[in-house]
């Protein structure tokens, strides 16, 4: 007769049996080596002996640690506090969990640390769901029943998915609070039916006992068309929803106007950018000459307001581009191009144009992107800059003008939300606004951009770098929403 393959079950319970001295347990599927703590392997027994044989096992056993390998028929108690702050600790740092797994990291904690090490796998299967868990608890405690205001965005990552991540934030009176990655997630499209499904889903998230749909009071996101749409189809759900679109976004919309009329301009900025870039040789030449100037600034145009900053610098600096480029040989088309170009008389008329009419647009941006504003200071802000722009000269000042108009009649909220601010003013204004009292001074520290969303999906772009595409987007996701949260009373200490 031939043999029969014994059951996996008998297979691991006689490995059990047959090495009692062993720090080997089971769960009648796994043989578990708790010095170790991790799995071995059951298939062949020289795999279990080539195990009890290796250095780090005898360690180990040495060691004669008592923590006790977590299961998943086991209860959270029994999980080592070390190895979940040691989790949270590589995460809030943003080191890779693998990292754990290095040879000479591992001999360097076990040097100093008596607690046994854990393995990365044992990290990211035992402590990672734990760890997302507790930092849902932490955001529903600190939010309660709000009232809250929601910011949301999406990205297309490096991998081609369409991810939103949403922020949320309570709205208080008394101070501006934390803003709270609640959820990100992989979107089917991106339209206003997705988002708004989106968003739902996340709010249940926050209250698994049922959303309280009349204490979301405000959503921030951008002017795309779809997302205007679903402002509109959330307020049927949220009826007290204002929606407004962020103005820092708005305010980079104009400065994209405003450098779509002077190409020339933006020639010039994109063209010595060309010429310093991976060019020592070229960098040495400026640096030799004027050591004291920083190098011209590369603007990134997703960057809100760096292009104006980068023609402010040339408006500053124009003598000393022209004296460098004189200075480089012409040994590329980017050299040839700017030699030629910083003969231009009408490219100085338009720098100085630039430099005193519209280059404040660039601080203003800044300023809003900067946290814990109160709502009156953050309209005071959007006003000032509406006054300057539209007192902008010329034809360009014209085009201006009109652009500023386009993109504030089109924000949904921005009425709603200035009214409110008259009122933390002191004014006196009839207003039909459905909100308490309570509501209307709770909006005292209510954001206007979604400048918070922008920075989530920098640190989502940031974790997800070249070596790290392996993650499982479940993995990741719990791993952003652990990285990203700031526990108020942690934050406040650490600013004594």
């Amino acid at each position: 007769m031939p043999k029969v393959a014994p059951k996996k079950r008998d297979l691991v319970m006689r490995y059990v049996r047959d090495f009692p001295n062993e720090t080997f347990r089971s769960d009648s599927n796994i043989l578990y080596c708790d010095a170790c703590d991790k799995a071995v392997s059951t298939t062949q027994r020289f795999q279990v002996t080539q195990h009890i044989g290796t250095a780090i096992h005898i360690a180990n056993k040495q060691r004669n640690t008592t923590t006790v390998q977590q299961f998943i028929t086991s209860s959270s108690s029994n999980k080592s506090t070390f190895n979940s702050d040691l989790c949270t600790a590589l995460i809030k740092a943003d080191i890779p969990l693998r990292k754990i797994d290095n040879i000479n990291f591992r001999q360097f904690l076990e040097k100093y640390i008596s607690d046994k090490i854990p393995d990365s796998s044992t990290l990211r299967k035992n402590y990672l769901p734990d760890l997302y868990k507790n930092t849902l608890i932490n955001i529903r405690k600190n939010i309660s029943s709000g009232p809250i205001w929601v910011s949301m965005d999406e990205t297309t990552d490096v991998e081609g998915r369409y991810v939103g991540n949403i922020i949320v934030g309570k709205l208080n009176s008394d101070y501006a609070s934390k803003p709270y990655l609640l959820n990100t997630e992989v979107l089917e499209k991106c339209n206003h039916s997705t988002v708004a499904r989106f968003v739902n889903d996340s709010l249940g998230i926050l209250w698994p006992n049922g959303i309280l749909h009349e204490r979301v009071l405000l959503f921030i996101s951008d002017a795309a068309p779809y997302m205007v749409k679903a402002g509109t189809a959330l307020h049927v759900f949220y009826p007290k929803l204002v929606h407004v679109t962020c103005l820092a976004h708005a305010f980079h919309r104009v400065a994209e106007t405003i450098r779509s009329e002077f190409s020339e301009v933006d020639f010039l900025i994109s063209t010595i950018k060309k010429i310093f870039l991976k060019a020592p040789s070229r960098v040495n030449v400026f640096k030799e000459n004027y050591p004291q100037i920083p190098l011209p600034p590369e603007p990134v145009i997703t960057r809100w307001g760096t292009w104006l900053q980068a023609a402010a610098y040339y408006c500053d600096n124009f003598s000393v581009i022209e004296d460098v480029i004189s200075k480089l040989e012409t040994d590329a088309v980017s050299v040839e191009n700017a030699k030629n170009l910083i003969k231009s008389t009408s490219l100085k008329n338009n720098l100085v144009y630039i430099s005193s009419n519209t280059t404040f647009l660039a601080n203003s941006i800044t300023k809003l992107e900067a946290q814990n504003l109160s709502l009156a200071d953050s309209l005071g802000i959007v006003s000032n800059t509406v006054k300057k722009l539209k007192e902008a000269p010329g034809e360009v000042g014209i085009k201006i003008k009109k652009k500023v108009e386009q993109v504030l009649s089109k924000n949904p909220g921005l009425k709603t939300i200035e009214a409110i601010a008259n009122i933390h003013n002191g004014s006196n204004t009839q207003t039909s606004l459905q909100f308490s009292v309570a509501e209307l001074g709770a909006f005292k520290f209510a954001p206007i951009t979604s400048v918070d969303v922008e920075r989530s999906f920098s640190r989502y772009k940031n974790i997800l770098r070249p070596n790290r595409r392996r993650f499982t987007f479940d993995n990741l996701k719990k791993y952003m929403i652990v990285n990203c949260f700031v526990d108020e009373e942690v934050d406040s200490n650490s600013n004594e």
